[in-house]
Formats: structure tokens, sequence, C-alpha cells
């Protein structure tokens, strides 16, 4: 919602109101901007316990925003998600329903293309005059041979969009850096481009016909409102993420950039941003359910994906981290549904979600404990779904990405122990692109996320941010599977790295949050997280293991010591060599994997190959799940199932 000054003898009364409210905010904002906390942390510097190595090696420090005003922005964040969730998105489905697709779309670029003074202003003011030629341009053409911008000739004829604001202008002027502020029913902004909104709007000819800008805003939400909630509910904070990504974004909109791409394992493991649901409508089919597992208060939100038949019932498994709605974990599901299978998605046991509502331990990462949670919750589901659809489902089948994969493996290898008997029993499981050694893929992770390590340390920040620039401009661009990404390895390398320490972040703060080991020092409350967020982002994975899961697990009475020798156990059972006895007698287990995953190591194709023999299937390129989302791989995927005994 954009908000403007006014005179309060102005005929326009709801602008008026709306710039004195902003203001009123505006001052608040700034009246709390010394409120600030520290980041507090434990001293590892004389720590000589098990996996003391890891404690001394340099870090590299993820980027962090100074939020000064965050418990205000965080209410504010509160009231926009609440305003989306109970107001935007009840009206925005029957919107929609009404209103056909193409006509939103046409109203979207229509709507865009009347900010044409707000991007020839932000232009002109950084003396980008080719750009605001070619903005004209794009403008004049959109307006006459595209019938006021309902159409877009212009990109077609080759003229690209430069889309600036005053805010950018401020910034490419001297005002770099500025305090973050979320905007409420706006979002992500800074005061610098907080400030920059009354010129925006004063120069969108829309805001002079009020309520015409709230109508191009409902109208541009109606097809994002799903999409974002869904993103909101996947993380155990989307707060920080957000904020994280917009500060990095505009720190970069104003350079410009040159690429190259270079091909390796990882650089193909990013074409996993291809690998999400095809049809827009696919979410929407999904019903939430919830099951009451023992021990919990709350119970475990599953999203079942039904068919109008009797079908074989795909439990899907996302990778470390993963939400039940991910885009990966939706994209799987879809290609199990339109194989005609029904499907139930759950997060993985290392997410928020499945932490809170299912685990029976607080510190995921011990493999054998969290497949045996994973277990006995999908035996819940499914307890329920047959008592909710009796003689819906044939077969069951569970199929996991990447850590899911490897908890899926578990299952398969341990079905014979003692404590999962009388759980469901699984007709096949499906395991992609699963690691063999946890300690290894630890290490390669880590490994990822400080590559700018060894970038010159004068050359350091501006290559980072030329790295973010490059995601900012395939986040605003159509990318297209097939499409080259402008990454080197070493970039590549990060993104992954960093993707998996958000997400690790994440899964350490929920932990702390159920049971305070006291390792974490810094205070956290629901309205100031950020400097309990920098610090957990300062604990690798294996610092993860040794100092928190480590300590955990040597208190439980599961033979796991206080010492390297537990470590080295804790590893060891988590190893699929601890359970190659039990997979290879189980011909129900079918895997495909590529061989230039850099989560394997050299040797590791060659176990699986003795240990599942024809059941395991590998590709010879596509990274980690970089080749998932190809159709071709898909097809082979469901031709080796369904000829699966």
């Amino acid at each position: 919602m954009r908000c403007v000054l006014a005179s309060s003898q102005d005929n326009r009364r709801p602008r008026s109101s709306i710039a004195c409210a902003w203001l009123a905010l505006f001052a608040l904002l700034v009246s709390l901007a010394s409120c600030s906390s520290t980041v507090e942390r434990r001293d590892w510097s004389k720590y000589t316990g098990p996996g003391a190595e890891w404690f001394q090696r340099e870090e590299y420090p993820l980027p962090r925003v100074e939020d000064r005003l965050e418990p205000v922005n965080r209410l504010s964040a509160f009231v926009t998600d609440r305003t989306l969730r109970y107001g935007v998105r009840p009206i925005a489905w029957a919107y929609r329903h009404v209103m056909p697709r193409e006509v939103r779309e046409r109203l979207t670029k229509a709507g865009q293309n009347v900010l044409y003074p707000v991007r020839l202003c932000g232009n002109l003011l950084q003396g980008k005059f080719s750009a605001a030629w070619e903005e004209t341009e794009r403008f004049a053409v959109n307006t006459t041979v595209g019938v006021l911008g309902l159409f877009d000739p212009a990109t077609n004829l080759g003229l690209h969009p430069h889309k600036e604001d005053f805010g950018q202008a401020f910034a490419a002027w001297g005002w770099r850096e500025s305090t973050y502020l979320y905007v409420p029913l706006s979002g992500p902004s800074t005061i610098r481009d907080g400030i920059g909104l009354v010129p925006d709007t004063y120069a969108d000819p829309l805001s002079w016909h009020w309520p015409a800008p709230l109508a191009r805003r409902f109208n541009d939400l109606s097809d994002t409102v799903d999409e974002v909630l869904r993103l909101t509910d996947s993380y155990y904070d989307a707060y920080e993420p957000a904020r994280t990504l917009y500060a990095l974004q505009r720190r970069v909109d104003v350079r410009n950039y040159e690429w190259k791409r270079e091909e390796s394992g990882a650089t193909q493991t990013l074409d996993t941003v291809f690998l999400t649901f095809k049809s827009p409508k696919f979410p929407s089919r999904g019903r939430t359910d919830y099951v009451q597992l023992d021990g919990h208060e709350w119970p475990l939100p599953y999203t079942y994906f039904a068919q109008e038949h009797a079908a074989p019932l795909v439990y899907v498994v996302p990778g470390f981290g993963g939400h039940r709605l991910g885009n990966a974990t939706l994209a799987l599901a879809e290609m199990f549904h339109k194989a005609g299978n029904a499907v139930v998605a759950v997060s993985n046991p290392t997410n928020w979600e499945f932490m809170r509502h299912a685990a029976s331990v607080t510190v995921p990462g011990y493999t054998p404990v969290d497949s045996l949670d994973l277990h006995r919750a999908l035996t819940a589901i499914d307890r329920e779904l047959e008592q909710l659809h009796p003689g819906a489902f044939r077969a069951r089948q569970l199929a996991g990405v990447s850590m899911g994969a490897f908890q899926a493996l578990h299952i398969a290898g341990r079905e014979a122990e003692p404590e999962r008997a009388g759980l469901l029993r699984f007709e096949l499981f499906l395991a992609l692109d699963p690691p063999v050694s946890l300690e290894h893929a630890a290490l390669q992770l880590d490994r990822f996320y400080n590559t700018p390590l060894a970038f010159p340390a004068a050359e350091r920040e501006a290559r980072v941010e030329d790295l973010f620039g490059k995601v900012l401009y395939l986040s605003e661009g159509e990318l297209l599977p097939g499409d080259p990404l402008p990454f080197t390895r070493e970039e590549s390398e990060f993104l992954i790295g960093l993707a998996f320490r958000i997400d690790m972040q994440q899964m350490l703060l929920q932990s702390q949050d159920l049971h305070d080991m006291g390792v974490l020092k810094t205070k956290r409350s629901r309205l100031r997280m950020a400097p309990a967020f920098a610090e957990a982002s300062e604990y690798s994975f294996l610092e993860y293991l040794y100092g928190f899961a480590l300590p955990y697990y040597a208190k439980r009475g599961i033979g796991v010591t206080l010492d390297e020798a537990g470590a080295r156990k804790l590893f060891e059972e988590c190893d699929l060599h601890a359970i190659a006895d039990g997979l290879r007698g189980n011909e129900r287990v079918l895997l495909f994997a590529n061989l230039n995953d850099f989560l394997l190591r050299p040797e590791d194709p060659q176990f699986l190959r003795e240990t599942l023999g024809s059941r395991a299937n590998f590709f010879p390129a596509g990274g980690h799940l970089g080749n998932l989302h190809r159709e071709a791989i898909q097809q082979i995927i469901r031709e080796r199932v369904a000829a699966a005994p």
C-alpha cells in the first residue's frame, strides 16, 4: 500500500489520512531506533573437548542486516500476515473465480505500465539516460500498440524494462545503507526506501484517483497471496530470511554484471531451482489435516492429495530442513499424483514443524532416532487416513529426497528392529539422491558455505554482492528449465552452502526453543530474534553435531559417550554402512543418484551397487537433485517404480 503527503484541505481525504498515519508510524520507528541488542556468544577459543578443531576454524560471517526497529517491524509483519491470511486471501479466492486469469494478468501488465513516471524519474535521477529513453519507448509502444499496457509488445521488440525508483536514486546519490523498515501491508523496506515511497506515490498517476492504487495492489496480490502464505508457513521464522533477502537485493540494485558459467556438480545442483510444481493449481488441491501424536501438545500437520479412485499411497519426505509445502516437495507430490497415486507430504524431521509436533527428541541429526520418529508419524497418519477413507488405498510407498531419502533408507534397513514392530510396512522405498555418510555430507556443506574465505579479502565483499546481484536478476526474470545459470563453480558452492546454513540456523533455534542446552547465549524473544539468528548462523553442521547433538545423546543412555569415540559411534550409526545388511536383504528398495553428486564420496556408488545391485540406478550427471526437474528423468523413475515387484 503506497502512502502520500497531502494537505488537510485536499478533498482526497483517504490519501491525507494515510499520509498522517504513515508519518506517525515513521516517527515512532525513529524514536525506537536506539533499542538494538547485541549478539552474545560462547567463547570456544579454549575448548579442548571432542570436535575442538572445528570450533577453532574461521567461519564466513553470514551477511547480517541491522534491524534496530525489529520489535515494531515484527509487529508490522504480524499485522500484515493476519491481514493477508484472514482478509485478502478469502476475497482473492472469490476474485480469482470471477475474474479469469488472463484478465488478471493483463490488468497487472497495465498497472505496471502506468508506473512509467516512477521508473522514468528513477532513471533520470541516477543519470541513466539511455535506460530512461528505453523506458519511454516501452511506454509509448505498450500504451498504443499494447492497448494501454494490457499487452507487452515492447519486450518482443527488444525494449527491456529498467525498474528504478526514488529509493534507489537516493542510494545512487550516496545513501547506501539504511535502517530496515517493515511497512504494514506493503512489506520489507528501509527508512530510505520508505521516504522514497512519498515521491514514488506522487509520480504514480493512479495515486491521484483513489482507490485505484488499492485495486491494482489487490489484483497483484490475488495471484500471489497463496504463494506468500505457503512460503511463510514453511519457515520457523519467515521474517528473518525475508529481511535478509530484501536488504541484499536492494544493496545490489544499482550494479551491473557480466557473467560466465562453469559446468560442475555444484552448478548442476543449482538446477534444483527448476524443481517445482508445474500446475499453479496443484498446491490448492492438497488438503492439510492433522494427527495427534503421543507426548505432543499440538497435532502434526500433513498435506494429503487424494485420487478419485482406489490408488497406491505415496508418502513424500523432503530433504534437510524441508517443509511439506516446499517447492521441491510439491514437485515430487505432483509427479506421483499425476501418475495416479494418492500422495501425503510431510515435513522432514529436521524441519521446525516436525520437531515441534512429532519428534521424540529436541536435537535432531541422529538418523536412527530421526527415522524412527518419522516412521511412527507416518504410521499414525496412515491409520488416520484408513479410518477416514476406508478402502481408498492399495500399496504404501515411501519416497524421500536427499536427507529424506537417507532417512527412508534407514527405515528400510532397520525394519527388523524390535522398536519398529507394528509400524507401517511399505511395499516400496524410493530414495532419490541420498548421501551415504552424514559426516561427509556435513564436511562438504560446511566447506561450500565457507567458499568466500578463499576469495582475496579485498575482493570478498564485492564478489559476494555480485553473486547476490545475479540471484536478484534471476528472481526477477522468467527463468525456464534449460536456461544457463550465470554462476561459477565457487559461487554455486557458496549458494548451496548458504541455503543449507539458513535451514540449519532455523533448525538450531527451534531445537533450543524446545530444550535450551545453554550453548547459545543470546537472549531471544518473539519480537527480538535478529541477534539470536546471528549467533546461530556461526555454527557449522559439524559444530552443531559436536556442540549440541553429541552432548545431548551422550545423556540419552544409548551408548554414545561425550568424547571423540562417542562422536565416531554417532557418525558410524548414521552411515548407510551400518545398515548395509538390512538394505541388502530388502528387495523393496529402489535408489536413484547422480555420479557427480558432491554428497557422494568416490567409493560410495560402488558401495551402493554392491548393496542394492540392480536396484541402485545412477545418472552420469546432475549434481545433487539438479536433474529431477527433467521430464525424461521423472519418466525413468516412474517406469522403474511401476515395474518394481
